[in-house]
């Protein structure tokens, strides 16, 4: 299994969308971040599988949550650049890159 690196940029997206579900409905918060949590350790486990999405990047689609991970696989490790959320401009992510 590969090594996961959340950047801080992508680890204050996760708060802030846990939170702004959080506020909505208690315990979705929660459910969303055991969501990204289970998306990491697929993505972990077969970093190629995922659309690749331009320079070297992929991009995991969370299941239930309009949220993507955009993250690239080096080696023995996956750098986790953005939790994008799809209705959002791409060129926030990309310019990460």
């Amino acid at each position: 299994m590969n090594r996961i690196e959340i950047r801080p940029q992508a680890e204050q997206e996760i708060a802030d969308a846990a939170d702004w579900y959080e506020q909505r409905s208690p315990g979705l918060g929660a459910a969303f971040v055991h969501a990204v949590d289970t998306a990491l350790t697929t993505i972990a486990e077969q970093p190629l599988a995922f659309s690749p999405v331009g320079r070297g990047a992929r991009k995991f689609v969370i299941h239930r949550y309009p949220f993507a991970i955009i993250y690239r696989a080096t080696g023995g490790s996956v750098v986790v650049y953005s939790c994008f959320h799809g209705r959002r401009n791409p060129r926030r992510w990309r310019e990460r890159l």
